[in-house]
């Protein structure tokens, strides 16, 4: 079958965009060893100029080939993305803010729900890159024994999940492993004819939280560099690590994280610095708004639900409609997210009126969403002083619900509620 390949394509290691007929294969044969940009062990990567009758190149020594390659960094891509366009959706925050724990829920939660509440499948486009996120979502909704404390490590500064390159000679640049995943419509679902065209691999990252801090951010380790480039930003806003939020939650929420003493970071500023590297990398002037929608993941909900009286943000506020034909359309209803997200804003102008202000002073569509990645499963374990889980009592809470409602942007993958009716605006 042929093949429909896209014109440009954009790497998810390094970000820069290349023309398909400029995409590297890696050696296959264990004598082409030694990579001008990788390491001496690494399989040498070259554009071909031979192939095999299955399509497959063919390397100096005529072994045929299986893994293409960034003719940039020289790091491996999967196929996919030589046919279907990608969309690079950044998570941001501080430490401890919950990035790992909210990415980890909400892709276990998205492969439990996509197919059979929106018609659409999600896989991993590259299994081996996807390793360390699939082993916090066993580890989190598949243990051997649920009802045994666990913490998920720590995103580090450098180590599996960053990659090194040397572009230039003597200039080692570090990069970081993407999470990539193909979205695609099934047969169920009401737009399958044009699945081929509606197909999106999603890239993210689990950046640690230090990567955002000021002064992080240089030419050797441009480990953020995805925010410029992404489609969407989620912001994790941790109110567990602001003083007047705990001092409001005393009485309220006996969760270890309102009486614990921890380091703390303020977060408008690190907001302020991730905009600030955007509009410099994007060459934007200084009080430009960012021009990708921001969602501000107010996480933890689970701790400080009850200062949002009148609002039920445990309900997933998403519908199957299933049609006379047997196809089924996934609806998210937008209006309950944005009636929440402005009632969350008003508790937060209350709260850490500078935090919102710096939102203001940035973007000029931001969104608030409650999100819970644990449920409230959080528990202390004295014989460590760490913050730990017991997967048994895990009930992640609107996890999915950032991801859902850009989905509704992207085009005919999921429908909108309004007051107006079904829609996919």
């Amino acid at each position: 079958m042929r093949r429909r390949l896209l014109a440009k394509i954009q790497c998810p290691h390094c970000w820069t965009f290349f023309q398909s007929e400029d995409i590297c294969w890696v050696a296959n044969h264990p004598d082409l060893r030694g990579d001008s940009i990788l390491t001496v062990d690494s399989p040498k990567r070259f554009v071909p100029s031979r192939f095999a009758v299955s399509g497959e190149a063919l390397d100096a020594f005529d072994a045929p080939c299986r893994h293409l390659a960034c003719p940039h960094c020289h790091l491996i891509l999967p196929s996919v993305l030589l046919e279907h366009k990608s969309r690079i959706m950044s998570i941001a925050g501080t430490p401890g803010s919950g990035k790992t724990y909210f990415l980890t829920s909400a892709s276990w939660q998205l492969r439990q729900i996509l197919d059979r509440g929106f018609g659409l499948a999600i896989s991993d486009a590259d299994p081996e890159s996807n390793q360390a996120l699939v082993k916090n979502e066993q580890l989190m909704f598949l243990p051997e024994n649920p009802n045994q404390l666990v913490v998920l490590e720590k995103t580090q500064l450098e180590g599996t999940q960053y990659s090194t390159v040397q572009i230039e000679p003597g200039q080692t640049i570090t990069l970081p492993q993407p999470f990539m995943f193909t979205i695609r419509p099934t047969a169920r679902h009401v737009n399958a004819r044009g699945a081929e065209l509606l197909t999106e691999v999603l890239c993210m990252y689990d950046n640690a939280g230090e990567h955002f801090l000021p002064g992080s951010d240089s030419l050797t380790s441009p480990t953020t560099q995805h925010l410029s480039h992404s489609k969407n930003i989620f912001f994790l806003f941790d109110p567990s690590q602001d003083v007047r939020f705990r001092s409001r939650l005393l009485g309220l929420s006996s969760d270890p994280q309102i009486g614990q003493v921890r380091r703390a970071f303020r977060q408008d500023n690190v907001l302020l610095e991730m905009a600030a590297r955007i509009r410099r990398h994007a060459g934007m002037s200084a009080d430009e708004k960012l021009r990708q929608p921001l969602t501000i993941v107010v996480t933890k909900s689970d701790i400080w639900k009850k200062l949002l009286k009148g609002f039920d943000i445990e309900t997933e506020p998403y519908q199957l409609e299933e049609r006379l034909s047997g196809s089924i359309l996934g609806r998210i209803n937008k209006d309950y997210v944005e009636l929440v997200s402005r009632q969350i804003e008003n508790l937060l102008v209350e709260t850490v009126p500078e935090f919102v202000s710096a939102v203001n002073d940035i973007s000029a569509q931001a969104l608030y969403i409650p999100v819970s990645a644990t449920g409230g499963a959080t528990q202390l374990d004295p014989s460590t002083g760490l913050l730990k889980i017991r997967a048994a009592d895990v009930k992640p809470c609107w996890a999915t619900v950032p991801f859902l409602y850009e989905f509704s942007r992207w085009g005919k993958l999921v429908g909108s509620i309004r007051q107006e009716g079904t829609s996919f605006v």
